[in-house]
């Protein structure tokens, strides 16, 4: 009875040594995947996106100088003009027959005062003769040679002839002014006629027809309306912020396309004097280079360039930000851990970000992808490693 007793006893004993024996299980440490990469050298913007409306360089509306009817008006809408072709003619040809009057009219005045200068010549010949009179009269008179009749007939002579030669002194200036104004009024007839024949100021396409021909039309009636296509520029506002960092021939701009693509790049032609005081932006123009297919009066969607440069960067994804503005990226150590390092960060274009404190941390590898689900000392799986481009 007592050995049986004991029995139960020894078999715990032999139950607490046998499971002394077995293998305990360790906890496994959880590891996060992650993508790596060192900067990346990349070139990055600091650039403002606009929309700009697309107008002509060069465009005019064009009226009419004289009072008439349209007798030439052979353009339509779209027609395609070059520098001097003819839009419209306006009594061309009545003004035409007035430009032959008054050409007429300029030879008879003329004539009247070459008329006029030959009896002014003559004149001055009698009164001449006159005076020559007179004078041996006064001496004859002295002597009592003459009769003082005969002497005031001669003196009568003498200041006949000398009103003679007056008259046709001031019918010269008479002659004289009316050929100047004869010159005047063919002056007129001869612009009058210019004036009724308008030609195109430069290469253009006829945008507007306000009227038809053979209608009348009055001095300062609008006719037509043309713009230059081959010339074209973008006109934007942008806020007075950025007016110091704008220079013209400088400053560089990026157009593009509707889908998005870039089109192409030119330099910003003209920056507004002054800011307008009531929306605080200033106004630019860009020349919209010919390979560059816009249409006038369109939207255009561009980028001004205020800086570009070359540096290092990383993925603005990889890049966390903390309290008091401090900016972290986590890095991968020897033992395939996190930890962090501060970045100093520059401009942000593309997705990327730069790094201003490159020279510190270059040559680390940076965590890319899945950095938002570690902290520092954090075991980590690396999945996919970038290299410096």
């Amino acid at each position: 009875m007592k050995f049986s007793a004991l029995v139960p006893g020894a078999a715990a004993v032999v139950l607490l040594f046998a499971g002394c024996g077995k293998e305990v299980k360790k906890h496994r440490e959880r590891t996060t995947r992650v993508e790596v990469s060192t900067l990346q050298q990349r070139t990055f913007r600091e650039e403002i996106p606009l929309q700009g409306t697309v107008m002509p360089v060069e465009y005019a509306t064009i009226s009419a100088k004289i009072s008439g009817t349209l007798e030439v008006f052979r353009v339509d809408e779209g027609d395609i003009r070059t520098a001097g072709d003819v839009l419209f003619g306006i009594d061309h040809h009545v003004l035409k027959n007035q430009v032959v009057v008054k050409e007429d009219e300029i030879k008879v005045k003329d004539a009247a005062l070459q008329s006029a200068k030959l009896a002014l010549k003559n004149n001055e010949i009698v009164c001449s003769q006159a005076k020559h009179d007179y004078e041996r009269a006064l001496t004859l008179r002295e002597s009592k040679a003459i009769s003082q009749a005969s002497f005031e007939n001669i003196e009568t002579a003498y200041k006949k002839a000398q009103t003679e030669v007056q008259s046709a002194q001031a019918a010269i200036l008479n002659a004289s002014s009316q050929l100047k104004q004869a010159q005047s009024n063919l002056a007129i007839a001869k612009k009058n006629l210019d004036d009724s024949v308008i030609r195109a100021p430069f290469d253009c396409v006829i945008v507007d027809k306000f009227v038809e021909e053979n209608e009348f039309v009055t001095v300062g009636q609008d006719i037509l309306k043309l713009e230059n296509h081959q010339r074209l520029e973008v006109i934007c506002h942008i806020s007075a912020v950025y007016y110091d960092q704008v220079t013209p021939g400088k400053t560089k701009v990026e157009f593009f396309r509707q889908d998005g693509r870039s089109a192409g790049f030119a330099a910003v032609t003209y920056k507004s004097p002054a800011i307008d005081p009531d929306s605080r932006t200033f106004k630019l123009k860009i020349t919209v280079p010919e390979e560059i297919q816009l249409v006038s009066g369109m939207l255009c969607e561009i980028k001004l360039i205020l800086q570009e440069k070359t540096a290092y960067g990383l993925p603005s994804d990889a890049i966390l930000l903390r309290a008091n503005d401090r900016r972290l990226a986590y890095t991968v150590n020897s033992d395939n851990r996190a930890e962090s390092v501060d970045v100093q960060c520059g401009i942000s274009s593309g997705g990327y970000t730069e790094i201003i404190n490159y020279p510190a941390i270059a040559g680390k590898r940076f965590v890319v992808s899945g950095q938002t689900f570690i902290n520092n000392g954090a075991l980590l799986t690396i999945i996919k490693s970038g290299e410096n481009k």
